[in-house]
């Protein structure tokens, strides 16, 4: 039975992570799936959604766990300008610009918050962080069980708001027929600024999430920009459902491979399923091309 207990740790954390995981992939995925554009700056919108929690712990004193709230408005606000000014300017077929265009956006936003912040690393210093539920010889750090269940209800909620509201149904139409969707009085640019403001915004929240058990740095985002893309692509291009449920089994299947095999591997790991899914399931694991 000595490797129980270590397994099951193992499954739990994965799942902790898997939540955080969850909730940015989902951003992405709705980009995507309305848009039928690869986000490549969300990596960066979760770097600034820390930075942002981190200035109000630090020079406002407010609580990363409603920070991360204040950091989610100002992504979905910046998310929105992005869309409105650069790109909503550029022809959805154009997709080697659209690339170009969000990677610039990346590296502006990387490169800015260095010379403002420098490229030291930082981290929360705040009681919680020493806090550990345990069951048995099962412990479980208290920021990352906060973090999960927050991620865990945020992410249930912008499901909810996508397949639930109008505003959801309307994302769906476009995704489903951008070209006659118009027709049936949807504003599309409207729309799809509102979806590109989501998504920065559940990489914003799920930033502020990750910054009590997570390092910050200015380059940071650029790990979780990899991985957000191997989940979409996992649970199904547009799939944001299909891309929660990816985030789940990535940190899961990460967790374990540390336990067994040590962290430096877990990211090829990642690399040897997002190659294995792209060549023999295009499609995705856990849903559809479509949302």
């Amino acid at each position: 039975m000595d490797w129980f207990y270590p397994f099951v740790q193992a499954i739990l954390n994965g799942i902790l992570t898997g939540a955080l995981y969850a909730l940015i992939a989902m951003g992405m995925a709705l980009i995507f799936g309305v848009m039928r554009i690869v986000n490549f700056a969300h990596g960066a919108f979760l770097m600034l959604g820390m930075y942002a929690t981190w200035v109000l712990f630090e020079y406002g004193h407010v609580n990363p766990y409603l920070g991360f709230l204040i950091a989610g408005v100002l992504l979905f606000a910046i998310g929105a300008v992005v869309y409105a000014g650069l790109v909503r300017h550029i022809p959805v077929q154009a997709e080697f610009m659209i690339i170009l265009l969000t990677l610039g956006v990346s590296l502006i936003s990387v490169d800015s918050v260095l010379l403002i912040f420098g490229a030291d690393y930082h981290q929360l210093n705040f009681a919680l962080l020493g806090r550990n539920f345990r069951m048995g010889q099962i412990s479980l750090n208290a920021p990352w069980v906060i973090s999960f269940g927050i991620a865990l209800l945020a992410a249930a909620g912008l499901y909810i708001f996508v397949m639930r509201t109008m505003f959801g149904r309307a994302a769906r139409a476009i995704a489903q027929n951008a070209y006659s969707a118009p027709l049936m009085g949807i504003n599309i640019h409207r729309v799809q600024a509102v979806t590109f403001g989501l998504g920065a915004a559940a990489a914003g929240m799920a930033g502020g999430l990750l910054l009590p058990v997570f390092y910050l740095y200015p380059d940071v985002g650029h790990l979780f920009n990899l991985k957000s893309f191997l989940m979409v692509v996992m649970g199904g291009m547009g799939s944001i459902e299909g891309a929660a449920a990816a985030g789940l089994a990535l940190g899961v299947i990460e967790s374990l491979t540390s336990l067994y095999w040590g962290n430096e591997w877990a990211l090829v790991v990642d690399f040897v399923i997002f190659i294995l899914v792209l060549s023999l399931k295009p499609s995705g694991i856990f849903g559809s091309q479509r949302a």
